[in-house]
């Protein structure tokens, strides 16, 4: 088997089965281009034999102004995702280092079916709430600060820019290392006063 089965859910559509490659590395490069980016994962509930339903959507989604897809079920409804996510079972133990595992075909239409019921389709012209553009680094430890994305103008014409890491996302090599650049756009850590205390 060269490919297993994922839920995508792209804005404005309903959920379908998709594809990806069961090589790792493939299977990365895949979901980071339906998802526009970098992405982070959150597991939603257990499905099994230590096997559990995650949702992976692109971790810099409200930054990019990436457009309204759906809510999530109560009692988070409140909570938005923005642009298109996928759905995948993973391994509780060994997830990280073996990928994503096959949607029976089976079970596909069953997930899809209560993917539809419990994430309610968005407008499209929802925004996020002040407090989900809030960032955290160094959580928990003396060094912890908050910060939001903030875009700017490139640093310079970007033929003579140096860039760290290749892909959809890359640093600004200036030294400094504080502007990410995504699809020819640019974003600077803008951090904020400790009186903030929302965070994401």
């Amino acid at each position: 088997m060269t490919t297993l089965n994922a839920i995508l859910m792209e804005v404005g559509k309903d959920p379908a089965v998709y594809k990806l490659s069961t090589a790792i590395d493939k299977q990365l490069e895949e979901m980071a281009s339906v998802l526009g980016g970098n992405f982070i994962s959150s597991r939603l509930f257990e499905v099994g034999e230590g096997l559990s339903l995650h949702i992976f959507i692109n971790d810099m989604a409200i930054p990019l102004q990436l457009t309204a897809n759906r809510r999530f079920p109560e009692p988070d409804q409140d909570q938005i995702i923005f642009g298109n996510a996928l759905f995948l079972i993973m391994d509780d133990l060994k997830g990280d280092e073996e990928g994503a595992l096959d949607i029976p075909d089976q079970y596909c239409e069953v997930f899809i079916s209560k993917l539809k019921e419990s994430f309610a389709l968005c407008n499209g012209d929802e925004k996020p709430n002040l407090d989900e553009e809030i960032f955290v680094e160094n959580p928990g430890t003396n060094e912890e600060r908050r910060f939001r994305w903030e875009e700017v103008q490139a640093p310079g014409e970007e033929k003579e820019l140096k860039f760290i890491g290749q892909g959809y996302v890359r640093i600004v090599d200036d030294g400094t290392c504080d502007i990410l650049e995504i699809r020819g756009r640019y974003f600077k850590q803008k951090y904020l006063k400790e009186s903030n205390k929302n965070l994401q």
